[in-house]
């Protein structure tokens, strides 16, 4: 089986992120595509107060995917104590599933920075990159990673869970921004509330 994993905070999933693992997947005929939910994002430092507790956003996760039989969401980070690095991540599913082909699903501003990730040359050489634009964002290639990155055609939404959350703080709606028991879970469990 070929395996898009699909990294992030989810703070709060939204339809953005559907698309473009839908798109991924598509594009690049995965059977699957893995949600990982980060328990402590190493690169979402200043988010610290607006970081749902990873319960919720393991919660929300599963609750964004349900109504999709190629997606699915493993709590392989938030069960891992500390912040949440792909490299970890990468070799526990490697050696948890060595029957499955695993690429690495990725934003182009994650590409950016892909550098300054633990182990940047070792997620690398363990997993090819499949990275999607993002809006304003047009990465080039690093010469060390020349061979190992493919880009999806993916459509350009421009969402992100921080205007979300901003949009929650102001008690403005989520309705066809988030899926719908998404924006439900939010609702009853008061999150991103000022």
């Amino acid at each position: 089986m070929i395996v898009g994993l699909f990294g992030g905070s989810f703070n709060p999933p939204h339809l953005g992120h559907l698309l473009v693992a839908e798109t991924v997947r598509d594009q690049f005929a995965l059977d699957a595509v893995w949600w990982i939910p980060a328990r402590v994002p190493p690169h979402k430092v200043g988010e610290g107060e607006d970081l749902a507790a990873p319960a919720h956003r393991l919660a929300m996760t599963r609750l964004a995917v349900a109504d999709h039989d190629a997606f699915a969401v493993s709590d392989v980070e938030v069960r891992r104590e500390g912040p949440s690095y792909t490299v970890e991540t990468v070799r526990a599913l490697q050696a948890a599933h060595p029957e499955h082909t695993f690429h690495l699903i990725l934003g182009g501003d994650s590409l950016r920075g892909f550098a300054s990730w633990r182990r940047p040359e070792e997620i690398a050489e363990r997993v090819p990159l499949l990275v999607y634009r993002r809006p304003g964002a047009a990465p080039a290639v690093p010469e060390e990673l020349e061979g190992r990155v493919r880009f999806a055609e993916a459509p350009l939404l421009a969402i992100s869970s921080t205007d979300l959350r901003a949009r929650c703080r102001a008690g403005r709606s989520l309705r066809y921004l988030v899926p719908e028991p998404v924006r439900a879970y939010i609702e009853e469990h008061r999150l991103y509330r000022a």
